[in-house]
């Protein structure tokens, strides 16, 4: 049987997340060494020194999800960076004598040896790639020269993964000209938004089975969800009073816009069924809907209406409520909350969501002052 055949049909793996590309290229790989037990990829952020998971394949027992630590706080990884160099790990018992919770995790599930190997996108850190074994000195040289070539594929993999995403983030902004979008769609609106979807989904992921990868692309898509604006005259999208009716209904076809401006550069780019692409529709499209029927532009019920979606309508009311605008003052901490919490109750707005948001007082206020106006 041809690889691409072992792996999954070539559409299908194409098309499925990078999650699912580690998977299949696992079960290839234990078919020759049944003892690699675990694939991990970790992504690295250089705006904040964030590494964070994002992609893996275990052999039974749960994965290591939603974890994330400072590069400058492992600095034997810190050294690899800096030699561009791979590291073996004969007894991970012997060798992480430091406390954290990543070395507690992997020694919790009995892994007793790893291969590390940090990627990078030309001189640019992206990525560390890990494979882990529950027994000692796996990691022969033998060993290492089969590995290498699947290391080179599913590097190549993330990175086509991230220009991928990049292209599309980029031929939207581009597209739209979100610099358009002023007064309630600043800069800083769409980076509170962004954060305090992150900070939601992360809390909810366990509820709803939310991946690392699907929360990394909630967080990248979610400040994009009201593209559509830029195809709403300034008199009705700058007015500072109320809308009357005419006006408003021509400001909810903002989300027919926008999912038209996202189907068009979908396209253009051949990314028609990519799992990113469909978080970004999923917010595009859904992020007015309310679980009630009372939302536009199709009056979805709750069950009807992505999570993604759900997500980011919560981080959005909470900002509309938490931000000052030319005809209102910014409410109160404990008058937001009663609020949303009113929503969720009348099923509006989704109410894990909202409980996720209002259960880390410091994580959301940080974010408030952070990103504020």
């Amino acid at each position: 049987m041809r690889l691409s055949e072992r792996i999954l049909n070539r559409a299908e793996f194409e098309k499925s997340g990078l999650g699912q590309r580690i998977q299949s290229l696992h079960s290839i790989l234990l078919a020759r060494y049944p003892f690699i037990d675990r694939i991990a990829l970790a992504l690295y952020d250089p705006d904040t020194d964030l590494l964070k998971t994002f992609a893996s394949s275990n052999q039974g027992g749960p994965t290591l999800q939603r974890y994330e630590a400072t590069l400058a706080s492992v600095p034997s990884l810190g050294k690899l960076v800096e030699e561009r160099a791979s590291r073996v790990v004969d007894d991970i018992d012997e060798s992480f004598h430091a406390v954290t919770p990543h070395g507690d995790w992997l020694k919790s599930r009995h892994y007793r040896s790893s291969y590390t190997l940090p990627i990078f996108r030309g001189k640019v850190l992206s990525a560390f790639l890990f494979f882990d074994s529950v027994e000692p000195a796996a990691f022969t040289p033998e060993v290492r020269g089969v590995l290498d070539p699947f290391a080179d594929i599913i590097a190549q993999l993330y990175l086509l993964r991230l220009s991928a995403v990049q292209h599309l983030i980029g031929a939207v902004d581009i597209a739209t000209g979100l610099a358009r979008i002023r007064d309630v769609e600043t800069g800083q609106h769409l980076e509170r938004i962004a954060k305090y979807s992150r900070l939601i989904a992360r809390r909810v992921a366990d509820h709803y089975g939310l991946d690392d990868e699907t929360i990394e692309y909630l967080h990248l898509f979610a400040p994009l969800h009201d593209i559509g604006k830029v195809g709403i005259p300034d008199a009705i999208l700058l007015k500072p009073g109320k809308l009357d009716a005419e006006e408003w209904r021509l400001m909810q076809q903002h989300v027919v816009i926008g999912e038209q401006l996202v189907e068009h550069i979908v396209a253009d780019l051949g990314l028609e069924g990519d799992m990113a692409a469909a978080i970004m529709r999923q917010v595009v499209a859904g992020h007015h809907e309310r679980g009630d029927g009372s939302g536009y532009p199709r009056g979805l019920a709750m069950a009807e209406i992505a999570v993604p979606a759900r997500v980011v309508a919560v981080a959005d009311v909470y900002d509309a409520l938490s931000s000052a605008r030319p005809y209102k003052e910014a409410w109160e901490e404990a008058r937001c909350a009663a609020e949303l919490r009113d929503q969720a109750a009348r099923g509006q707005l989704d109410a894990a969501c909202v409980e996720a948001l209002l259960a880390d007082d410091g994580a959301r206020r940080a974010i408030r002052e952070r990103f504020a106006d």
